[in-house]
């Protein structure tokens, strides 16, 4: 594990049909930021970009990032 990273952040991976198309999207909930890709990989790799883009205009918000415990993700069935 690489512990030299100090942000982290939830995300949350979701299919969307997109112009006919089926992309992936890729949401961190703490930033409210999201973006897509093809496939998974990209959409990931899309959002840490973005994410950093943001975070050079607002380095306020990288407080919000800077988790020392895991957060729980579960999904549940109704």
């Amino acid at each position: 594990m690489n512990t030299t990273n100090k942000l982290s952040c939830g995300v949350s991976i979701h299919e969307e049909n997109m112009d006919g198309k089926r992309v992936f999207v890729a949401e961190c909930s703490e930033l409210g930021i999201s973006d897509f890709g093809e496939n998974m990989d990209e959409a990931l790799n899309n959002l840490k970009s973005a994410i950093g883009l943001f975070l050079e205009e607002a380095p306020e918000k990288r407080q919000l990032l800077e988790k020392q415990e895991p957060v729980f993700l579960t999904r549940l069935f109704l």
